[in-house]
């Protein structure tokens, strides 16, 4: 059945379940001749959903003196010609907004670049996120460009764990890449002291980032029993991952569940000590006492 009027890629565009603009956009640009079945909810799978609200969670918790938006359209003007760019995930170090956004025109914030860009790779976007992305990454001048694979095993090439940062050591020059494809942590030994390989994460723009790189093996299972991964951000200083709020929570908590028994401890000590005080003091009484008689 047709539509008067409207040609078949029109009719496929109308009838195509409306998700994130990214996923939809990925498949017009790209031109696949076979489309994967468009998602009909608002990100692509339940981890590429997870790993975007946990780095938004870390980033906002950690540091609330900087700027982190999620799943917005970004408009940059470039040689007269508007780059629409989304992200996951973007990063504006020493940058803040009174209030929440719907898009961000850098035009209205005096032309700032994000210091860090951010993109899950899933089935519908990869292509593009390694491809013209990068492309517009550079033109805009974003220092930092990070794709990260948490649990697909296809395409081959970008099998997870994977994890891709382009940076810019200075303004207008190409890309340098770094790669990652080896877990410097696993979930279940990361309260472990010394857990966290420190050779196997990146690290780059020190200057501007207040973190590292590395990737985490978890607990959980994907589609059965496939692997799953995060993207963690390092602090240099306890070669440990930033932690999320409730993480901060049950550590405060935990903190002071140990303060409380340790004043327990300190106030039985206290208790008994006194208590033996008050038999020696008896005994001296007595003893004194006889000796006066």
């Amino acid at each position: 059945m047709t539509t008067p009027g409207l040609n078949h890629a029109d009719e496929e565009r109308i009838l195509m379940p409306r998700g994130s603009t990214r996923h939809v956009e990925a498949y017009e640009e790209l031109e696949l001749t076979k489309r994967p079945k468009p998602r009909l909810g608002r990100r692509e799978s339940e981890p590429h959903s997870a790993e975007i609200t946990y780095l938004y969670d870390v980033l906002t918790t950690n540091f609330p003196q900087d700027r982190t938006m999620w799943d917005l359209h970004h408009y940059f003007m470039v040689d007269e010609e508007e780059l629409n760019l989304q992200f996951d995930l973007s990063y504006f170090r020493n940058f803040t907004l009174p209030y929440e956004i719907s898009s961000y025109r850098a035009i209205k914030y005096g032309n700032r670049r994000p210091t860090l860009a951010l993109n899950i790779l899933s089935r519908s976007t990869y292509n593009k996120d390694i491809g013209m992305t990068v492309e517009k990454c550079r033109r805009v001048g974003i220092p930092l460009y990070i794709v990260f694979n948490p649990y697909l095993q296809q395409p081959f090439e970008l099998r997870a764990p994977f994890l891709r940062v382009y940076y810019q050591e200075s303004p207008d020059e190409p890309y340098k890449i770094a790669e990652l494809r080896e877990v410097c942590l696993k979930e279940y030994e990361k309260d472990k002291e010394g857990a966290l390989d420190p050779t196997k994460i990146i690290d780059v723009r020190k200057d501007i980032l207040p973190f590292a790189f590395g990737i985490m093996l978890l607990n959980k299972r994907y589609d059965g029993d496939l692997p799953r991964y995060r993207l963690i951000l390092i602090n240099r200083e306890t070669m440990t991952p930033f932690k999320t709020k409730s993480e901060l929570a049950l550590e405060r908590a935990e903190e002071e569940r140990k303060r409380a028994e340790e004043e327990r401890k300190r106030a039985e000590t206290a208790e008994l000590r006194a208590t033996q005080l008050e038999e020696e003091l008896k005994k001296l009484k007595a003893q004194l006492e006889k000796e006066t008689r």
